[in-house]
């Protein structure tokens, strides 16, 4: 299977609920909206208007997700970019009438890792065109407009918000742990594509840039989280098994989905 290179056909077949009904892998596209006291901030910004030549012309919805919730995009006051990946990055900025790129969310503080964003910014070589294209097209807009806040890693970006190292995907990518009321919630990002990584950590997709590390990262974040209560969010999970909770079982891991206990 394409996206998984190094795991066997065979291997899926006690996994086949994540596949399509052809047995192929569809990740969803997702990110996620977080009302505090402190504002709305958006974790991660989708893969964009489109069309996205590189998803066979694929569009986002989030504008008519923000609709149904009673948002709109001046309703944002912080986007807080997990990793700067073309899927991620997307409604970060978009064209105005005359065809510039402008910020999507003008009152809002956008905020990347300084490792994520020093790896961007000096133009990797080892990585896809269009990742390349999008920081190039979609991220800079929102530089040059003073609306980027470049902070260190595992720092806290906006209260509420702490930021956790979880390369593998990209040298800086990371987590976001929200805390509220005694309550966590933990955006994994992409630590993980599909559900099967969590009883399946030795499992790398192939966007990570380094395989060896993210399986170290997905160990170590299962390990840490696992049967705690803390809420783990993943924009590339099915959706209604985009939340839910890890717990030990067997000498693993198991994936929880939100009400599916």
């Amino acid at each position: 299977m394409r996206s998984y290179p190094g795991v066997l056909r065979e291997a899926w077949e006690p996994q086949r609920r994540w596949l399509t009904e052809e047995g192929e892998f569809q990740p969803d596209l997702g990110c996620f909206v977080v009302r505090s006291p402190h504002g709305v901030a958006l974790i991660d910004a989708g893969v964009g208007p489109g069309p996205v030549p590189y998803l066979g012309d694929a569009r986002g919805t989030l504008k008519e997700s923000f609709a149904e919730l009673g948002l709109a995009f001046d309703d944002v006051t912080a986007v807080i970019f997990t990793h700067l990946h073309f899927d991620h990055v997307g409604w970060a900025s978009t064209s105005d009438a005359s065809g510039i790129m402008r910020p999507s969310f003008p009152k809002a503080r956008y905020y990347v890792g300084e490792t994520e964003w020093a790896f961007w910014d000096r133009g990797p070589k080892n990585v896809m065109a269009h990742h390349v294209d999008a920081f190039a097209r979609i991220v800079r807009p929102v530089a040059e407009a003073g609306l980027l806040s470049v902070v260190p890693d595992e720092s806290s970006p906006i209260e509420g918000f702490v930021y956790r190292c979880f390369p593998g995907n990209t040298p800086g990518h990371q987590g976001v742990l929200a805390t509220s009321g005694g309550h966590r919630c933990l955006f994994c990002a992409d630590i993980c594509h599909c559900p099967v990584q969590v009883s399946e950590p030795s499992w790398s997709h192939r966007s990570d840039v380094d395989a060896a590390v993210g399986k170290a990262t997905r160990r170590a974040v299962f390990s840490e989280f696992a049967d705690t209560g803390t809420l783990l969010a993943f924009g590339h999970f099915p959706r209604g098994a985009d939340l839910g909770h890890v717990s030990r079982r067997d000498g693993g891991f198991s994936w929880h989905p939100l009400g599916s206990d």
